[in-house]
């Protein structure tokens, strides 16, 4: 019977090479803009905001909007708070550690 790893063997071994670590974090970085950009979407559809509504709030193009939106080009901390302030709310800029989550930024 083969023998198992745990993931975090696996990952730590991964990391050791210096081309794959790199590979690996702009794979993790193109996830989480993608989440971000989907959630966006899915916030501004839940509010009944268009693209042209939202461009038009924060003076951009729906065409920027749309490419926000997929992921084609990337969100400025100042793009994001613009549109979730047109949409009602506000960010909250936080460093998480294992044993804390400081607030940075409001």
């Amino acid at each position: 019977m083969p023998s198992t790893r745990s993931f975090n063997t696996l990952r730590d071994e991964a990391r050791q090479d210096p081309e794959r670590a790199r590979r690996i974090d702009e794979a993790k970085q193109r996830a989480i803009d993608e989440i971000v950009s989907f959630r966006l979407a899915e916030l501004r559809k839940a509010l009944g905001v268009t693209q042209a509504e939202l461009a038009e709030m924060i003076g951009k193009s729906q065409s920027a909007i749309s490419q926000i939106e997929h992921g084609e080009i990337g969100l400025s901390i100042e793009t994001l708070r613009s549109i979730v302030h047109q949409l009602g709310g506000e960010v909250e800029i936080a460093a998480v550690f294992d044993d804390r989550r400081v607030l940075i930024d409001t």
